[in-house]
């Protein structure tokens, strides 16, 4: 998301997703709401730049994803572990694979590929205690961070060793999300727009 409203933390205790989900039921709009580490950040609208980037990752990667019946979701479904009472996430990716069966739950907790559109207000969060949320998950071989002020992108990628990093800079550089067969170059990325 575009912009983060932050909370006071130091007056507050972390909360769980059960508190968590007991929150959103008194919201006249659940979107606005993430989990991060125990604490609910409120979400601003998100600029036409932030959208246009997750649109352009996300509309060749769900017809590549259809064909391989995965399902590609942007901003809507969020990501938790197993349901936990415990568990003290629950963030809204810009862009999120999962090759599950559909489970029908507002929820998944088997992504395999996570993007996330950065901007400076968010940065710290998406590049912190989201990233390492989502490498914590099992499921988990690619997150994507696609920086809105510069052709840049921060691609994650699960190995047997662990993570490997690789930045993306040139408009020819290729994103390849190889657990999901899906290539795209960065000028797809960055399409019909002036960074």
């Amino acid at each position: 998301m575009a912009a983060v409203v932050r909370i006071d933390r130091t007056a507050l205790a972390p909360i769980g997703v059960p508190e968590f989900e007991l929150y959103l039921d008194q919201q006249a709009d659940r979107r606005l709401f993430e989990l991060v580490g125990g604490y609910i950040v409120m979400l601003a609208n998100p600029t036409e730049t932030h959208n246009q980037i997750a649109s352009n990752i996300l509309a060749p990667s769900k017809l590549a994803m259809d064909k391989r019946r995965c399902r590609t979701y942007q901003s809507d479904m969020r990501v938790q572990r197993t349901g936990a009472a415990t568990d003290q996430d629950q963030p809204r990716p810009d862009v999120v694979v999962r090759c599950g069966p559909h489970t029908g739950k507002t929820y998944i907790i088997d992504p395999v590929v996570v993007v996330e559109v950065l901007s400076p207000q968010t940065m710290s969060i998406d590049r912190g205690p989201k990233l390492d949320f989502y490498m914590s998950l099992e499921t988990t071989r690619h997150v994507v961070l696609a920086y809105q002020d510069q052709m840049r992108v921060e691609h994650y990628r699960r190995t047997d060793a662990g993570w490997d990093l690789d930045v993306l800079r040139h408009p020819t550089d290729v994103l390849d999300l190889a657990a999901v067969e899906f290539k795209m170059a960065l000028d797809a990325v960055y399409f019909d727009l002036e960074i």
